[in-house]
């Protein structure tokens, strides 16, 4: 998701509030990032797109959790 809207790990990381090392970590899935954090990566993949386009949800970037 976060190459396809063209961002990089440092961009997402400043957008979202996130360091880069835990952003590579949970693309990996070798970490499980707190509900929190969850969170700000959804709201940093969020951060670059217009209104009227589709906003990121929770369950679209980590479905397979609870929120």
């Amino acid at each position: 998701i976060r190459i396809g809207l063209g961002l990089t790990i440092t961009a997402l990381s400043k957008a979202a509030d996130v360091s880069t090392k835990v952003i590579s970590q949970t693309e990996r899935m070798l970490n499980k990032p707190t509900q929190v954090t969850k969170h700000k990566i959804i709201k940093g993949l969020n951060a670059g797109i217009s209104s009227g386009e589709k906003k990121w949800k929770y369950e679209d970037i980590f479905p397979d959790t609870d929120e």
